[in-house]
């Protein structure tokens, strides 16, 4: 198998999938990341507590307050995500106003362990209530955000707008699309078989591996903030790349991570080049085109888990990247500080290792992630546009079904079998029957044909 090799999706994904009435779920992610980002460059924390730098004890606290939500989730998990939305608002809407000093640090860490469950809740949403165009349409517009962000903070934005009133804007848009989650739309296995927590762990690994790579891009572009343009425009075209690979060249999330990769070790080159032909355009300009490796690891993780995850693996998983986290980040920072002179080489040499190590494992995680034991489900759409005709054929609303019997409902008239049913759905063939006689009982009818008559579905045995 060739790595490098450029195959066709059989699908592509369409802006017709994306649904109006599940927009909480995907935008609640994609306000936290821009937040995340508008706090970085706009809101800084520049207190030292006991010679540790205050931003690394808040994102800590962060860190370990998005674990114990997860550990603590359940399906009935409002009244903990409204919890720690009331802490995040108590603590980062003080530190908005304040200036620099240990009062805004107290708030910011208050804060930041409120968004660390408030993040749990947006996670699980955007994977297991948003399909995959809304899931690629969140992304790519947190992606396409994040830049302007970046490019504003390069040109020396500053006042008012940046400081309070876009972060406090990001907050309360935020908070009403937490406060608007309702339980019954998170549609989670089971169970996770152990080939499907591999697909999960292959997609988790693409994730960390994006982080600690990114680590190492972003110590080399603040090298270089003279030329700091040619990473917003690496930026941008990276946007173009994305949404022309889904939506219209067709390639595969394979295909973009192998780029990802290769756009990251020209990065490396011409960081290592630079001296010697003294400019740092063609590494910014690679940079910017690397950071394409963000929103698809995002979109990636949230698929699969979409796909393959129970609540109990997803915990697994958090506890994972959390423990691995820390090594992934400071590595950059160990080598940059002491070693800066070496520190493009070292960061050449990392990157180098890391797409070396996935090649060597790539029959593996194809097998697992990228082939066809899932990919048909990372391009469909979710069946959108068959729940949407369900839905305007006969009003759902007047039937009162559950998510899961509406979903039952357009397999059944997609002539699925219910053996069909329950490899699509992740559940046992009893639960499918189970929840076929439940819909049966609610629409008052006693077979296939009937349920067909109801919809005006023809064509169907």
């Amino acid at each position: 198998m060739n790595i490098f090799a450029f195959e066709r999706q059989k699908e592509t994904i369409s802006i017709r999938d994306i649904r109006p009435s599940r927009y909480i779920y995907y935008m609640a992610y994609v306000l936290e990341l821009i937040f995340f980002s508008v706090r970085g460059n706009f809101l800084p924390v520049s207190t030292k507590v006991f010679g540790i730098n205050g931003w690394t004890i808040i994102f800590a606290a962060h860190m370990i307050a998005s674990l114990i939500v997860m550990l603590m989730w359940t399906k009935k998990f409002k009244p903990l995500l409204i919890a720690s939305l009331v802490i995040m608002l108590a603590g980062l809407v003080p530190y908005i106003f304040l200036p620099v000093g240990i009062l805004r640090f107290v708030f910011g860490l208050i804060g930041y362990i409120g968004l660390g469950g408030v993040v749990t809740g947006a996670r699980c949403g955007y994977a297991f209530a948003a399909n995959n165009a809304e899931r690629l349409f969140g992304i790519i517009l947190m992606f396409f955000s994040v830049t302007m962000v970046r490019l504003s903070d390069s040109l020396g934005a500053d006042g008012i707008f940046v400081t309070v009133m876009l972060p406090i804007a990001l907050l309360v848009v935020l908070s009403f699309c937490i406060v608007r989650f309702r339980e019954e739309d998170l549609e989670v296995k089971e169970e996770s078989s152990k080939e499907d927590a591999r697909g999960v762990y292959w997609a988790l690994a693409f994730f960390i591996v994006y982080f600690s790579v990114d680590g190492y891009i972003g110590k080399l572009a603040e090298s270089s903030l003279n030329e700091y343009m040619y990473l917003i425009v690496g930026s941008l075209l990276a946007v173009v790349i994305l949404v022309s690979a889904f939506c219209k060249i067709r390639l595969s999330t394979w295909h973009l991570w192998n780029l990802f990769l290769l756009f990251s070790i020209a990065m490396g080159v011409f960081a290592v080049l630079a001296p010697k032909i003294g400019t740092d355009v063609p590494m910014n300009f690679f940079g910017g085109l690397s950071y394409i490796g963000w929103p698809l690891c995002i979109y990636t993780l949230g698929s699969a888990q979409r796909r393959f995850a129970s609540y109990r693996l997803l915990k697994k998983c958090t506890l994972v990247y959390v423990l691995l986290s820390p090594f992934t980040t400071l590595s950059s920072d160990w080598a940059s500080n002491f070693y800066p002179e070496y520190f493009p080489m070292i960061a050449l040499i990392y990157i180098l290792t890391i797409s070396f190590v996935l090649l060597m494992f790539s029959p593996i995680s194809y097998k697992y992630l990228f082939s066809s034991l899932w990919i048909d489900g990372l391009y469909k759409p979710d069946m959108t546009a068959l729940h949407e005709k369900v839905e305007q054929a006969d009003q759902f609303g007047k039937y009162e079904l559950t998510p899961r019997q509406k979903e039952v409902a357009a397999l059944l008239l997609a002539a699925k079998t219910r053996r069909q049913i329950a490899g699509e759905l992740g559940l046992s063939e009893s639960t499918v029957k189970m929840h076929t006689s439940e819909l049966y009982k609610r629409l008052n009818i006693n077979s296939k044909a009937e349920l067909f008559k109801i919809f005006g579905v023809t064509g169907k045995n």
